[in-house]
C-alpha cells in the first residue's frame, strides 16, 4: 500500500481499494459514505476515516474485510443513503438502536 501512495494522486484509500480488489490483500478502504455508516451504526465515534477504518478493522476478522468493504458500500446506497436516512429507518440503524426517538446527524469527516 506504502509503494502505490507514493504515486501523484492515489491516496490511502485508492491504495487500499487496488490492493483488496485487484490483489485480494485484506484491507479496509474506508471513504466518506463507510465513515457516515460506522458512525450512524455506533461502529466507529472517530473524527476522520483514519480513525473509522481503525475502529473497523478491531472489530472486524481480517478475512472479512474485503467482502464487508463492498457490502457496506451496497447496502448503503440501497438503504441507508446519507439525505434520506436519519438513523430511524434502515434495519441495521433500527437493530443497533431500537430506542432511538430522535434523527440522528453524522459529522462530517
Amino acid at each position: 500500500i506504502a509503494a502505490l501512495e507514493t504515486l501523484p494522486g492515489v491516496g490511502h484509500k485508492t491504495a487500499s481499494v487496488v490492493m483488496s480488489q485487484a490483489f485480494g490483500h485484506p484491507a479496509f478502504p474506508v471513504d466518506t459514505h463507510i465513515h457516515r455508516l460506522a458512525q450512524r451504526w455506533g461502529l466507529s465515534n472517530g473524527n476522520s476515516v483514519v480513525q473509522t477504518e481503525k475502529d473497523l478493522k478491531r472489530l472486524f476478522p481480517r478475512d472479512s474485510w474485503n467482502a464487508l468493504h463492498l457490502q457496506i458500500i451496497y447496502y448503503g446506497r440501497e438503504h441507508c443513503p446519507a439525505r434520506s436516512c436519519n438513523g430511524l429507518s434502515c434495519d441495521i440503524c433500527k437493530t443497533c438502536f431500537p430506542n432511538r426517538k430522535r434523527p440522528i446527524k453524522t459529522r462530517k469527516a
